[in-house]
């Protein structure tokens, strides 16, 4: 009998640990049950593992070198005109030539006969009639190579040489030269 009590707890010993084995293999494997560099492509299931899976440095390897630029395409449909826009705003302007004379394409509301110019001074004065608005604001520009306007506007007139109603005087200077000079500007005038 003791035989027989013995074989007993034997088979239970063994049925034991076979029920224990068969739970312990039923519990999850995680990454930390895995060693290392084990598992390789064909251990994993086909389409389990997707684009967000994979690391950035192994997406860029994924990118490929680009390919050749492909032919420009036809052009589009020209699009409408924009609004018309405000009329200008200068009230006087004029490109004058290094002799005093204006250009005669480039002029709005300024006279030849409004212009005195003495040679080789490199000032030029402007006077305008009183009824035809007074200029109290405006700019002037050398249009060529290293020359600077200076503008000056005296709506009562009396500028320093120029004649004594002149309102407007521009003294165009060449830096090349250090000193003033007649040259090509561009003028524009605001009227009061």
């Amino acid at each position: 009998m003791q035989r027989l009590f013995g074989k007993a707890l034997a088979a239970l010993l063994v049925l034991g640990l076979v029920a224990a084995a068969s739970a312990g293999a039923a519990s999850l494997i995680t990454g930390a049950d895995i060693r290392n560099g084990t598992v390789t492509g064909k251990d994993l299931k086909q389409g389990s593992v997707k684009l967000g899976d994979l690391s950035d440095k192994a997406k860029d390897a994924l990118a490929g070198v680009p390919g050749p630029m492909g032919a420009v395409g036809p052009a589009g449909p020209q699009g409408p005109d924009g609004p018309q826009g405000e009329p200008g705003t200068a009230d006087r302007f004029a490109e004058l030539h290094a002799d005093g004379t204006l250009s005669d394409d480039l002029q709005k509301n300024v006279a030849q006969d409004q212009i005195s110019h003495d040679a080789d001074s490199g000032i030029y004065c402007f006077t305008f009639p009183a009824d035809g608005g007074t200029p109290v604001a405006g700019a002037a520009n050398g249009v060529i190579g290293d020359v600077f306007a200076t503008l000056q506007i005296e709506e009562q007139g009396g500028i320093t040489d120029c004649p004594d109603d002149a309102t407007v005087r521009v003294v165009t200077y060449d830096l090349s030269e250090g000193a003033p000079a007649d040259r090509v500007f561009r003028l524009i005038l605001e009227d009061a």
